[in-house]
This record gives structure tokens, C-alpha cells and sequence, in this order.
């Protein structure tokens, strides 16, 4: 299996060695461009480049630009996240396919036609609920306290001053899961944190503004690059279902609760509620850690994002996946193998 490595390089000037390196290394190439470009490029301008390799990973540090660091058998530091999924209400998400026997059909798979989620839903799935685990400790700490009542006033104090809206929390998160265009770190809770909403009409200014603080702090951790992109270390497998049924809704008057006159019942194509779940994996592969060459902090870390992974599967078990979720649909049981 190959893995990408995506970097963004700030420096246009290249050194001949650089140059042959790039020319003959037929395993990697340019997103967008030709090799050459890269000596075309204006001051300040960037260039993306896609790697992939097997057996040697790039340290593309600013400090240590060119250093290659072969590891042999890195593999070895890739971890598998298996579990069962059951689901206890109907599961459905919606298809592409425009021609089928009833409006509103479930997405399957092409090739074997069985019901699918998609790892990238998955994924934002338990992203979503991964912040809401630490927008809800936001909501405790300054409610509940409970939190804190084995401490003293001056260590709450500092540990308010220093990070008052979980920044460290959250960029692991952004570790874990990536950070891509439209990814949401921060809701409505966080406002929390400010002491309350005082003018509800500024709450999306308020929240962009929190959030642009938030990039501010992942750049100069070096989290993210200048465009705000970081691969992150999960990879989401697709997990097939092998059941089908049909469920209906019936369209009521929201003031009588009747069935409305001349509306028919609505019918979808969803996953029933099963007794026996489903497995799926979710790879983990630390690349940063072993870019930097910290291949001893794996073990650590992998604990770590292991009981970050289970407390947002708890949170989205309940939340529930897929399509009308507000109706209850998508909830389920889960099990880490």
C-alpha cells in the first residue's frame, strides 16, 4: 500500500543535487505543474508536491529541508483500529443514482451493490463529534466544576490563562483527523468560554473571529501549512451493510398531527436495526512523528488517540450517522476489537 505525503514548499531556489533528486525519483510527482515550474515560481509563491513512497519518508522541515531519513520497514509503526458497528435505528444515506423503483434509495456500493457508509462520512461524523466531547468539557468546566476541585485558585487560573478556549485539545484533534476547508472546530458552546452570548446577532463574528485565532495558533505550532491544510493520521475504511428494508414517513399538518390530504407516504430505502454489527477498520499512521524522526513517542501517542477515537464513537453512537438524524435514524451500538 503507498501513503501521500503532501507538503507545501516556501523556498523557489534549489540546489542541483535537489534538482536531480526530483528528476530522478520516479515516485514522486507534481499536483499541479511540471517539474521544472519549480524554478518559474515568483518570490512568496508555493508548490504543492505529492509523495509516495513505501520505504523512506521525507523530512520536509523548513530547518532540515532535503534530509531524507530511510527507515527500514516503517510499516511497522501503522496501527489498526478495528470495531463492530450494530445499528439500533434505521440507518440510511442518500444515493446518486437518479434512476431506481423509489424516490429516495440508499448509496451502495458499485461493483457489489451492497449498502455502504462511506469512511469520509465516517470521518466528519466522528470529527463533529470529537469537538462536541471537548465543547462539552468547555461547558462543564465553567458550569459544573467539577473539573476542577482538586485544584487550587492559582493553578485554575493558570491553566485559564493559558489556554481558555482548548486550543491544545483541538489541535490534536486537527493532528488526528486533518484540517480541510469548510472543518468546523468550534460552535456555539464555545461562546462559553467568553462569558455568555450578549448580542446573538454577532454570534457568527464572534465564532469567525475565535476561529481565526485558532488558524493563528496551529501555524505557529506548525500544525498546519500557510494555505491551512494538514493530512491527518486517521484513514476511514468504507463499512458494507448487508441488509435492506424499506421504511416510510408519512407527511402530517403540523397543526392538526394528521396525514395530509393528497400527500402520499414517503417512502426510503434504509439499513434495518441489526442484532449482529458490522466490522470496520480505521488505519492510523503517524507520519508526522516519523518525518521528524520521534518513532519513539508512537506507542504514547497511539494510546492517546485511541481513547480520543473511542469517546467520539460514544458521542456519535448517540448523536447518530447518516441522513435524519433528527428523527432518530443512524443510531448504534459499538465495539472496539
Amino acid at each position: 500500500m503507498k501513503y501521500d505525503f503532501l507538503a507545501f514548499f516556501k523556498k523557489e531556489r534549489f540546489s542541483k543535487e535537489s534538482y536531480h533528486r526530483f528528476c530522478d525519483d520516479h515516485n514522486l510527482y507534481f499536483w499541479h505543474g511540471k517539474r521544472d515550474v519549480i524554478f518559474n515560481k515568483k518570490a512568496g509563491k508555493e508548490t504543492a508536491l505529492l509523495f509516495k513512497h513505501c520505504d523512506e519518508v521525507y523530512n520536509l522541515c523548513l530547518e532540515d529541508f532535503w534530509k531524507v531519513k530511510p527507515i527500514s520497514n516503517f510499516k511497522r509503526f501503522i496501527k489498526l483500529f478495528s470495531f463492530s458497528l450494530a445499528l439500533t435505528s434505521s440507518f440510511f444515506t442518500a444515493s446518486e443514482n437518479k434512476f431506481y423503483s423509489i424516490p429516495n434509495p440508499i448509496a451502495k456500493e458499485r461493483p457489489t451493490g451492497l449498502p455502504v457508509l462511506k469512511g469520509s462520512s465516517l470521518k466528519g461524523g466522528l470529527r463533529q463529534a470529537a469537538v462536541d466531547v471537548i465543547e462539552d468539557e468547555l461547558i462543564e468546566k465553567n458550569f459544573l466544576f467539577s473539573k476542577y476541585k482538586d485544584k487550587d485558585e492559582d493553578e485554575i487560573l493558570e491553566q485559564e490563562e493559558k489556554d481558555k478556549f482548548y486550543f491544545e485539545k483541538r489541535s490534536n484533534l486537527v493532528r488526528f483527523f486533518g484540517n480541510e476547508k469548510g472543518a468546523v472546530w468550534f460552535t456555539y458552546k464555545s461562546l462559553i468560554a467568553t462569558g455568555g452570548i450578549r448580542d446573538v446577532t454577532k454570534l457568527n463574528e464572534i465564532l469567525n473571529n475565535i476561529t481565526s485565532a485558532f488558524e493563528h495558533y496551529l501555524k505557529k505550532q506548525k500544525i498546519i501549512n500557510s494555505e491551512g491544510i494538514c493530512r491527518g493520521r486517521l484513514i476511514f475504511q468504507d463499512v458494507y451493510f448487508a441488509q435492506v428494508a424499506l421504511d416510510v414517513i408519512t407527511p402530517l399538518d403540523r397543526r392538526k398531527r394528521t396525514p395530509l390530504k393528497g400527500r402520499a407516504p414517503i417512502f426510503y430505502e434504509v439499513v434495518p436495526p441489526q442484532k449482529e454489527g458490522v466490522e470496520g477498520t480505521i488505519i492510523w499512521f503517524p507520519f508526522d512523528l516519523i518525518a521528524k524522526g520521534e518513532t519513539g513517542k508512537i506507542e504514547e501517542e497511539w494510546e492517546k488517540n485511541k481513547e480520543i477515537l473511542g469517546k467520539a464513537f460514544d458521542k456519535l453512537a448517540q448523536k447518530g450517522v447518516g441522513a435524519k438524524t433528527a428523527e432518530g435514524w443512524g443510531k448504534f451500538r459499538w465495539k472496539a476489537k
